[in-house]
């Protein structure tokens, strides 16, 4: 059984400086669970309740329903909590991350402020193939709760680099990359007579400001999706979600 001192260090990973500064997160239910043993990371700790039927493998401590509510992000805890390592450093150099993604595909996110927004984007790049993301370093914190379970397991996939976004988005330019704001003004994502860039970066700006001024200055260009209804604009994990789509299609024969 875990002491009170546990519980409370586990319900303190609630907070970003204290994920930050112990390198822990937690993932809850089955599924994100499952997903963390497949995937190499180290889980430290791994808590459920005793409804809850685990593999012995998993060398689960029994707590109880109540335990399991303070140490949970969730009103209504799933009964199965696992206290993760988080892998190396997160965060990279400007030149690491021009470096690391030379050719193919790369999403760029601009100040995303919303943990929804994140995860979903996280999950989509997944299920269309992207591995290369990178943000701002100060967007959402990856490793919050919230963005990981909208990941559904897609974190430990895909890793999303924290850098100087105008620096890093120099760099890749000066390497050859064409970086495509997304804005309204810009071409059609749809028109074919545009050339196919060898190594793509879309750039998706946050939920409330768009592109920032500085980042827009390193842009190559401007595409938009364009659409036939009355709504204002996308939802910034729609419209990164649609990108991703329309470069896939690309790729398949």
């Amino acid at each position: 059984m875990p002491t009170k001192n546990e519980i409370l260090a586990v319900r303190g990973l609630r907070n970003r400086k204290s994920r930050s500064e112990e390198r822990k997160f937690t993932v809850e239910g089955r599924k994100l669970v499952e997903e963390a043993f497949a995937s190499g990371w180290r889980v430290l700790e791994l808590y459920s309740t005793a409804e809850i039927e685990t593999p012995e493998s998993w060398n689960a401590q029994r707590v109880s329903s109540k335990e399991m509510e303070r140490m949970s992000n969730f009103r209504t805890p799933p009964g199965l909590l696992a206290v993760m390592e988080m892998p190396g450093q997160e965060t990279s150099s400007d030149a690491e991350a021009a470096d690391a993604v030379v050719g193919g595909f790369t999403l760029a996110l601009d100040g995303l402020s919303d943990p929804g927004n994140m995860g979903t984007i996280i999950r989509t790049a997944d299920w269309f193939g992207v591995r290369r993301i990178i943000a701002t370093r100060g967007s959402v914190d990856i490793f919050n709760p919230k963005v990981v379970q909208a990941t559904m397991g897609a974190i430990f996939r895909v890793p999303v680099q924290l850098v100087d976004l105008p620096e890093a988005l120099t760099r890749l330019a000066e390497s050859g990359a064409c970086i495509q704001g997304l804005d309204l003004n810009g071409r059609s994502l749809w028109d074919e007579t545009a050339p196919s860039p060898s190594h793509q970066v879309a750039v998706c700006g946050s939920e409330s400001h768009g592109i920032s001024a500085e980042t827009r200055a390193v842009c190559t260009e401007f595409i938009h999706i364009p659409g036939g209804g009355q709504t204002e604009s996308l939802n910034a994990s729609m419209a990164a979600g649609i990108v991703m789509a329309a470069w896939h299609a690309r790729q398949s024969p």
